[in-house]
């Protein structure tokens, strides 16, 4: 009679097989990394909006001697002639809720 011997591990082929999964799931995953990564720097937000020029910038703070100025020249910006589109943005999605 034929009696097979016990065998450990696997065999060439299924090795092979086992090797060409991993390698295949591997390459998925690299594209997939790539894309995302490279979604991700193309559609970075830019700042397209412009200044209004009515709006005076706040001064640079070199010391804190300077914070008393800093404030006054930030509190006479009148908040109504800046840009209020980013406000009713905000006020549209609170209202969903």
């Amino acid at each position: 009679m034929n009696q097979r011997k016990s065998q450990a591990g696997f065999s060439a082929i299924e090795f092979i097989i086992v090797v060409i999964v991993v390698a295949a799931l591997a390459a998925a995953g690299y594209v997939v990394y790539n894309r995302q990564n490279n979604d991700g720097t193309a559609t970075q937000p830019t700042n397209t909006q412009t200044a209004s020029t009515d709006v005076p910038s706040a001064p640079t703070i070199s010391s804190t001697a300077d914070l008393d100025s800093a404030s006054a020249v930030l509190d006479q910006i009148d908040p109504s002639i800046s840009n209020t589109s980013d406000s009713t943005q905000l006020d549209s999605q609170l209202s969903a809720f």
